[in-house]
């Protein structure tokens, strides 16, 4: 087999298990395709087909990119790589979840990253639902919350001396303050609990306030990575170029 054979044969494999989804995603119903009759079917139908091929090859080099970069990782040829996948239920879905979070990703860092876990998961079939949380954690990151959770895995600022609550000596906070985290990243002043509530849906981060003296809740948030977190940030970091 050629090696342009492979890679269509890689292609067609991650197209089989994500061509569904991504096609009930851009479907036209309701108000939308009233617009779209308005508009004019001609144009419409042009400017679809358009946009379908963009996905479809958009998604065809994605599936190409993370099956090879997988199959490296497992040391497998494409061949046993793709045979190894198509064999297991679980592999087919942790493809289709890697495949799906590098198409819409603009990250190289990450597509290269969401491969090697497709890797590790097909060489070693107990590392499956391990590799499978992973890409779920970094299907969350991309350019905003990877700013975010850089400044999180830093040290947090100092509290502020007070020995009538028992700060006598120079002493960190637990995790990064609101005010503290907008002073550095003053885009964030709208989103910034959007971004958290991504990172936190995915146990990348947690309120380290909670449960200390005058810590926890709204306005008292101490915010860092998990452990989780700081794996997925040192694996997105590692396949930077």
């Amino acid at each position: 087999m050629t090696e342009d054979s492979k890679s269509l044969r890689a292609a067609e494999l991650g197209m089989k298990v994500t061509t569904g989804a991504a096609a009930a995603a851009v479907s036209l119903a309701g108000p939308a395709g009233a617009v779209a009759g308005a508009i004019g079917k001609e144009l419409v139908d042009a400017a679809g087909t358009r946009l379908f091929e963009m996905i479809r090859q958009r998604r065809e080099d994605r599936a190409v990119q993370v099956l090879a970069i997988g199959a490296a990782e497992a040391q497998a040829s494409i061949d046993r790589f793709s045979e190894t996948i198509e064999s297991s239920p679980e592999l087919l879905s942790l493809l289709a979840a890697t495949v799906q979070a590098a198409m819409e990703t603009p990250l190289e860092a990450k597509i290269r990253a969401l491969g090697r876990c497709l890797g590790r998961g097909v060489k070693d079939d107990t590392r499956v639902d391990a590799e499978t949380l992973r890409v779920r954690g970094l299907a969350r990151i991309d350019v905003p919350e990877a700013k975010l959770m850089e400044l999180l895995a830093e040290q947090p600022g100092w509290m502020p001396m007070d020995p009538q609550s028992g700060v006598t000596s120079p002493t960190r906070w637990l995790g990064w303050r609101r005010d503290e985290i907008l002073d550095n990243l003053p885009g964030f002043a709208n989103v910034l609990d959007a971004s958290i509530s991504r990172l936190v849906a995915e146990g990348l981060a947690l309120d380290a306030g909670v449960g200390t003296w005058g810590g926890g809740g709204p306005g008292r948030e101490q915010w860092k990575l998990t452990a989780f977190g700081l794996d997925c940030l040192r694996l997105l970091n590692a396949n930077r170029s």
